[in-house]
């Protein structure tokens, strides 16, 4: 018969699944040679079949934190229950205060599909410095405006992927993370051209920005990025509505290393290789090029990795997830 240390990874997940949440978590502090298994992965995959995450409730998440959670944390990832039967809340000011103070050295915080409209901003562990919302409600004005102090001083990283709420106005009141470095905004289809002519300004200090499946013209975009972020070094945008004009606002960028622009479907008019090329020879740090869903072949690929020797090109179709970009076509 075989003992726990012989079989297979994926094997020990699917017998571990069908164990009681408490007494998972308690293998998992068990001393052990072997690297130990993972007791809850509701974002992995385990073999062949995806680990789908117990259904808990806020008094087991308070139990978790009070008895098996603390200074050792450094990140954490909750899917909420927006999408499921019942919609209530998982998380609570109160909770997310108190993991704050158990857990002072957390420093990335991922939510799914969570209801976040009755939780203040200012209720997050200030440790944070990596921020992700995917499919969360926000409330209307969530993020601090004005100019005082950042609730949280030392967010580097936020990504919003699919919130619907988010709009000019918390645009706008980003400037206030003083230490944010990387943005990522996919789908977020409030986020309009005045938008981020007003927020960008108070953005230079940006290395990272991703703008896909947002409704401004890849153009206006461009040219406002351009304007405003002189410091970036990694940029992805989707490409509709973007022409020779656009991309001749990133001649100025001569810091930018990585360019991503991602497509709807090919239209007629689509830009081709030989568009793009003299453009990219013009940024003297360029070392990454990926281009995706473009209706580019291999000829096109060809010519760009003839064209920009020092580069790595990528040439494919959308992820895919596509991140809502065919629906802007």
């Amino acid at each position: 018969m075989a003992t726990a240390s012989e079989l297979p990874d994926w094997l020990l997940v699917e017998i571990l699944s069908f164990v009681p949440l408490r007494d998972r978590l308690r293998s998992s502090r068990c001393g052990s040679a072997r690297p130990r298994p993972p007791v809850m992965s509701p974002w992995e995959r385990a073999g062949p079949s995806p680990v789908f995450p117990p259904q808990v409730g806020p008094k087991v998440l308070w139990q978790l934190l009070r008895q098996y959670l603390g200074s050792g944390l450094r990140t954490l990832k909750v899917r909420g229950r927006l999408l499921s039967v019942p919609r209530a809340p998982l998380l609570s000011p109160a909770l997310l205060q108190e993991l704050g103070k158990r857990c002072p050295n957390v420093a990335c915080l991922s939510l799914l599909e969570e209801d976040l409209r009755k939780i203040p901003f200012s209720c997050l562990p200030r440790s944070l410095r990596c921020l992700e919302l995917q499919s969360c409600e926000l409330p209307q004005a969530w993020f601090p405006p004005g100019n005082g102090p950042s609730s949280l001083p030392h967010l580097e990283h936020l990504v919003l992927d699919q919130i619907p709420a988010f709009s000019d106005s918390q645009l706008r009141a980003l400037p206030r993370q003083g230490a944010l470095c990387s943005l990522v905004l996919r789908v977020t289809y409030r986020v309009t051209h005045q938008g981020l002519r007003d927020a960008l300004p108070g953005l230079s200090h940006l290395r990272r920005l991703e703008l896909c499946g947002c409704s401004v013209p890849a153009d206006g975009a461009l040219q406002v990025i351009g304007g405003f972020l002189p410091r970036l070094r990694e940029l992805r945008v989707t490409v509709a509505g973007l022409t020779a004009r656009g991309l001749a606002s990133l001649v100025g960028m001569q810091a930018l290393e990585t360019l991503g622009l991602l497509g709807p479907p090919p239209t007629p008019d689509k830009l081709s290789a030989k568009d793009i090329l003299p453009f990219c020879l013009l940024l003297p740090n360029l070392r990454v090029l990926s281009l995706q869903g473009m209706g580019l072949g291999s000829a096109d690929e060809a010519l760009l990795r003839e064209g920009l020797a020092h580069c790595m090109i990528t040439v494919g179709e959308l992820p895919l997830e596509g991140w809502g970009l065919r629906g802007l076509s």
